[in-house]
C-alpha cells in the first residue's frame, strides 16, 4: 500500500504527474501514426460434389441417380479440401502469388480456423478459407481474388491428373465472396496502447527511486546534524599553579580524584596565618621565663621550619 500512496502522490505533483501523462500520450500518439494501416480482404469457400455423384454408370443408357451436393458432404471432401490447402502454401505458390517472406503482403490459407465466423463449423465441412494482409486495399483484393481462382485451377488439374470422368469433378463454390478490402488498426492500437503504459511504467518508476533516494538522505542528515555540528572540544592545559605537572593524556581515561590543592607559600610577607603559642621552658615557680614559639599548623603543615623557634629573649627576673 506504502508504494501506491507515494505513486499517487507523485501522480499529484506538477513537477512529475503532468509531464510523465503528457510524454505518454505523445509516445502513444508518435506509434499510432507511425505503424502503416493494413488492409484485410478474405474469401471462403467449399467443395461439393457433382449432382450425379461420385460415380460414372458404365452404360451411357442407363440414367444414374441425382442428388443435391449439399447433402454430400463426407470425409473425401475435407481430404480434398486438406490437399488443396497444403498445395497453396508451398514457396512456388506464394511467389505466383507475389507474396514474400517479410514482404508487405501476408496471406493465410487454411480451413477456417483463424476466422471466428467459421471456426465452429469448419470440422464440418471442407472449407477453404483465404485471408490477405495488405498496405494497399487494392494489392489486398488483387491477391485474394488470385488465390481463388488458383485453388480452383489445382482443384481441376489434380482431378485432370487423376483421369477422373469430367462428370464427377468436384466443384468448388463460393461461401464468402471477396469484398472491398477493409483496414486494419489493431495493430497500431495495440502499439499505441504499449507505448502509453511503458513511458508510464518507466516514468513513474524513475521517480519512485530519485524520491527514496531523496527520502533516505534527508533522514540521514536529520540523524547526523546533532553531533555533527557539535564543536570541537579545547586542548586541555595544565593549571597555572601546577607548573610542573605534565599535560594530562586525552586519549587516556579521565582521572576520577580532584586535583591538589596548591601548597602555602612559606614566605612571611604572604597572606598566611600564623599561630603564636606561648609555651613555658621552665615548670611554674622556677626561674627562668617563658619565651615565644612557633607551633606546628593544627592541619599538619609546619609554619617556618617546624622546629619551634624561640622568637624571645630570656629575661632576667627583677629582685
Amino acid at each position: 500500500m506504502d508504494f501506491w500512496k507515494s505513486i499517487f502522490t507523485l501522480a499529484r505533483r506538477r513537477s512529475v504527474g503532468p509531464p510523465i501523462f503528457a510524454l505518454a500520450i505523445l509516445v502513444a500518439v508518435v506509434a499510432y501514426l507511425m505503424l502503416p494501416t493494413t488492409y484485410v480482404s478474405s474469401t471462403a469457400m467449399v467443395l461439393t460434389t457433382p449432382t450425379s455423384g461420385g460415380t460414372l454408370s458404365p452404360d451411357p443408357k442407363e440414367a444414374a441417380g441425382l442428388t443435391n451436393p449439399l447433402l454430400q458432404f463426407n470425409d473425401g471432401l475435407r481430404t480434398t479440401a486438406g490437399i488443396l490447402i497444403l498445395s497453396m502454401n508451398t514457396p512456388e505458390m506464394m511467389t505466383r502469388l507475389g507474396v514474400r517472406p517479410g514482404g508487405p503482403t501476408e496471406i493465410t490459407i487454411n480451413d477456417g480456423r483463424t476466422n471466428p465466423d467459421l471456426l465452429g463449423i469448419s470440422t464440418n465441412g471442407p472449407f477453404v478459407y483465404v485471408e490477405v494482409d495488405s498496405r494497399s486495399p487494392a494489392v489486398a483484393d488483387a491477391t485474394v481474388r488470385k488465390a481463388g481462382q488458383l485453388i480452383r485451377a489445382e482443384l481441376a488439374a489434380r482431378q485432370r491428373a487423376l483421369k477422373a470422368p469430367p462428370s464427377t469433378y468436384i466443384a468448388i463454390t463460393d461461401v464468402m465472396p471477396p469484398g472491398t478490402p477493409e483496414a486494419k488498426r489493431t495493430v497500431k492500437w495495440g502499439a499505441a496502447a504499449g507505448g502509453l503504459l511503458a513511458v508510464m511504467v518507466v516514468g513513474f518508476g524513475l521517480a519512485y527511486l530519485v524520491d527514496r533516494q531523496r527520502g533516505n538522505r534527508r533522514a540521514s542528515y536529520v540523524v547526523h546534524a546533532p553531533w555533527v555540528a557539535q564543536p570541537q572540544r579545547p586542548a586541555i592545559t595544565p593549571s597555572a599553579y601546577e607548573p610542573d605537572v605534565p599535560p594530562p593524556d586525552v586519549d587516556a581515561a579521565p582521572a576520577t580524584t580532584a586535583p591538589p590543592a596548591p601548597r602555602p607559600s612559606q614566605n612571611w610577607d604572604d597572606d598566611a596565618t600564623a599561630v603564636i603559642v606561648v609555651v613555658s621552658d621552665e615548670p611554674q615557680g622556677g626561674d627562668r621565663s617563658g619565651g615565644l614559639r612557633l607551633a606546628p599548623d593544627p592541619d599538619g603543615d609546619a609554619i617556618g621550619d617546624g622546629s619551634g623557634e624561640d622568637m624571645s629573649r630570656p629575661a632576667s627576673r627583677a629582685g
